[in-house]
């Protein structure tokens, strides 16, 4: 049923031309996860925000990554960096991009607070230490 339901949607996307295009350019998620890695990477240059932006850059290298390989990027990457050219592009893109980063982990630190309750601690963290008595 699920590849039925694949084939019609390919087909209509075919007949209708929408198809075509997305072979033209790289889908507006790829786009944005680019510019992501561009942005991350000029912050990154700054030693008090280093670390910070070596996540983001991972963050976003994986997710280009499991698209394909690396190197198909780099085009984008030339495209991109011509239209980026002004400080405010630049933190326009820096908020979006971190309003992401920040969503991101906020999801996981709430998936990890529930797999806590659910689960327990990992094995072998030590146990809480009880709270000194008070005299």
């Amino acid at each position: 049923m699920r590849h039925a339901a694949l084939a019609i949607a390919t087909a209509a996307a075919v007949v209708t031309g929408a198809a075509s295009p997305a072979f033209a350019q790289a889908p507006a998620g790829e786009t944005n996860d680019v510019r992501c890695l561009m942005v991350l990477q000029v912050i990154g240059r700054d030693p008090n925000q280093r670390d910070q932006a070596a996540r983001g850059i991972f963050f976003y290298l994986g997710r280009l990554g499991a698209r394909g390989p690396l190197s198909r990027i780099e085009p984008m990457m030339i495209a991109e960096s011509k239209k980026m050219n002004t400080p405010q592009i630049l933190q326009a893109e820096l908020g979006r991009c971190g309003a992401e980063l920040n969503q991101r982990g906020g999801e996981l630190q709430a998936l990890n607070q529930k797999l806590q309750k659910e689960l327990g601690p990992p094995p072998g963290t030590p146990a809480p230490k009880a709270a000194p008595a008070k005299k």
